[in-house]
């Protein structure tokens, strides 16, 4: 998108950008309309040139799933023993969870 800009790291593409309507301020301080993209972290980039978020560690995903469904490990223990009377969809959840989590501890 177009707005201006003014590039703040010649290596990153980084840029500090004019969000306002006060084009004559910008051009004042060495903004130049230059075509930009915001990344995941907030910060603002020549077009192409934004970081792409990283993938979430294995750690991170397992608290993720621990997170959004409300399941710890020791509750994932009983939830997948034998006649624990879970449902099948909280069995699945639980086993989604275990699988990640017994990767870590290998």
């Amino acid at each position: 998108m177009l707005k201006y800009a003014k590039v703040i790291n010649n290596e990153t593409k980084q840029c500090e950008v004019g969000l306002g309507t006060n084009t004559a301020f910008y051009q004042k301080i060495g903004m130049t309309e230059q075509d930009v993209e915001q990344a995941y972290n907030g910060q603002w980039y020549l077009t192409g040139h934004a970081p792409v978020k990283p993938e979430p560690t294995l750690e991170e995903q397992v608290v993720a799933l621990e997170t959004q469904y409300q399941m710890n490990r020791w509750q994932r223990e009983i939830i997948l023993s034998e006649n624990s009377g879970a449902s099948e969809y909280t069995k699945a959840k639980a086993q989604e969870i275990e699988t990640l989590a017994e990767q870590l501890r290998d």
